[in-house]
């Protein structure tokens, strides 16, 4: 993630902030313990290394009154007690999105905390899990709460289990003997406003739904039981509407991580063409009565409704020229670069978080992965046929513009009328000719040809109807709920 706006230039220094040294792991309320102490080294991302090579942009030094002004927060954080966590766990969420736009607007993201902090702090920007739930780690560390990093691994509706990997990150936070887990970058329906109680079984009400974490035998699951979506009758099939009533989120145990434990993950989540960060780019927001999202192309505003036991959904589609517009209004990001909006393979990313919900049938890897291939050969049929497409486009509008600019010609020339028709072809070579070749060009199948990629497509989406499916122009696929799920 390379940082927008500057205000000095200069080269990367031979160290960085440390992202969990151990004189921050103290209980609240005891002194820290001096600095001087030696730890040992931490290894660096290795994309961070390739940086330090380049002259690179610097922000300001980094500091916890920064982050304050960036999520609102202004109130006094000498309490280091639960009270004083929720607020500022609930500023970040509603402050700072959950969004993957770097990876489609020709960056990267890095797991460097200099970087992360002038990336979401100073630039504006927001990030996914790794970027962070890391840098809110750093910002509670820093107050004094005992904080300790933990990875956990996501649920999957395509395996219907948990990712083998362990692509997402979390803190656990120990306040007067009680340990709560915080999350603030799990993004859209599945975001928790506030720290959970990590206590077994019990039910944690909260405006986007009610949250539970079970222990089975040292592993944590997370679940949450959702409300029903309204959904505007148009976007009623979408792939983006969640419509599960009680769902696993992600599973966990508490063993502790330092930052190099994710940088293999985060270099696979990012380059992975079966991550869901590839095959979508994803901005979320929470506000104080649901939460914003701009997935691919479509913008929805979620409005939480506890009372009603309903989520309203307000989906619409958007143009690519809006797209700036609508991440500055609705969630205060500007990129550096121009952002390629991207929603690939509906739902069957099984390397990362999942921000959408799959259909039931989809139940096993082999399927998954035959859609993926099919998906593939589709995409790589459909791409074979354009530049084929585009020559028979070129000849067909040369061709016509030679004819109508004959036509024009011969109907102006006053002999026309004078002579015979076939005399009057005669004296009209480049007209004749040119009305010879088009007639000819059709009778070939011309006009078949200069749309075969639509045609293609077309037959497809007839087929994949039945199997509740379709794809569009360019052959990815676009997998539909079942009509009879409410």
């Amino acid at each position: 993630m390379f940082p927008t706006g500057c205000e000095t230039t200069s080269t990367l220094p031979a160290t960085h902030v440390p992202l969990f040294p151990q004189w921050d792991t103290h209980c609240p309320g005891t002194p820290r313990k001096s600095r001087s102490r030696k730890t040992r080294p931490l290894r660096r991302d290795p994309w961070r290394q390739k940086e330090d090579r380049r002259v690179i942009v610097l922000r300001k030094k980094m500091d916890l009154e920064g982050y304050f002004a960036r999520i609102g927060f202004i109130g006094s954080y000498e309490e280091l007690d639960l009270a004083t966590l929720k607020q500022i766990h609930k500023q970040h969420v509603m402050s700072i999105p959950f969004e993957n736009l770097s990876i489609h607007s020709g960056e990267r993201n890095i797991i460097d905390l200099e970087v992360i902090y002038n990336k979401i702090v100073v630039s504006n920007r927001g990030g996914y899990c790794l970027e962070n739930n890391l840098l809110f780690g750093w910002v509670l560390r820093e107050m004094g709460y005992n904080t300790t990093t933990l990875s956990s691994r996501v649920f999957n509706s395509a395996l219907n289990d948990f990712n083998v990997r362990e692509s997402h990150l979390i803190n656990k936070i120990v306040i007067d003997g009680k340990s709560y887990i915080a999350d603030v970058s799990f993004g859209v329906s599945s975001q928790i406003l506030e720290p959970l109680e990590l206590i077994s079984g019990e039910e944690q009400h909260g405006p986007t739904g009610i949250f539970r974490l079970i222990d089975e035998e040292g592993v944590w699951v997370l679940e949450k039981t959702c409300r029903k979506k309204v959904v505007r009758p148009e976007f009623a099939e979408s792939t983006l509407i969640d419509r599960k009533q009680t769902k696993q989120i992600y599973c966990f145990d508490l063993t502790p991580r330092e930052a190099d434990y994710f940088f293999e993950i985060n270099d696979i989540l990012q380059t992975d063409p079966d991550s869901l960060f590839t095959n979508k780019s994803i901005c979320s927001l929470q506000t104080p009565t649901g939460f914003r999202a701009l997935i691919g192309l479509t913008y929805s505003e979620v409005t939480f409704k506890p009372e009603e036991g309903v989520d309203d959904v307000d989906m619409r589609d958007i143009a690519e020229d809006e797209i700036e517009k609508i991440l500055k209004e609705k969630f205060n990001v500007k990129l550096k670069n121009k952002l390629k909006p991207r929603i690939g393979l509906n739902g069957l990313s099984i390397s990362a978080e999942e921000v959408v919900e799959q259909p039931d049938n989809m139940n096993s890897l082999e399927q998954a992965e035959d859609l993926k291939a099919f998906e593939r050969r589709l995409t790589e049929y459909v791409s074979c046929l354009q530049p084929a497409t585009g020559r028979w486009r070129m000849i067909l509008i040369v061709v016509s513009v030679c004819t109508a600019t004959g036509a024009w010609n011969w109907l102006i020339d006053p002999d026309t009328q004078k002579v015979s028709f076939f005399s009057s072809l005669w004296n009209h070579p480049f007209f004749t000719i040119s009305c010879i070749t088009l007639i000819a060009l059709f009778f070939a199948g011309i006009h078949k040809r200069v749309v075969a990629p639509s045609i293609i497509a077309a037959r497809c989406r007839t087929v994949l109807a039945e199997y509740n499916m379709s794809c569009d122009d360019t052959g990815k696929l676009i997998l539909k709920p079942r009509p009879n799920i409410q």
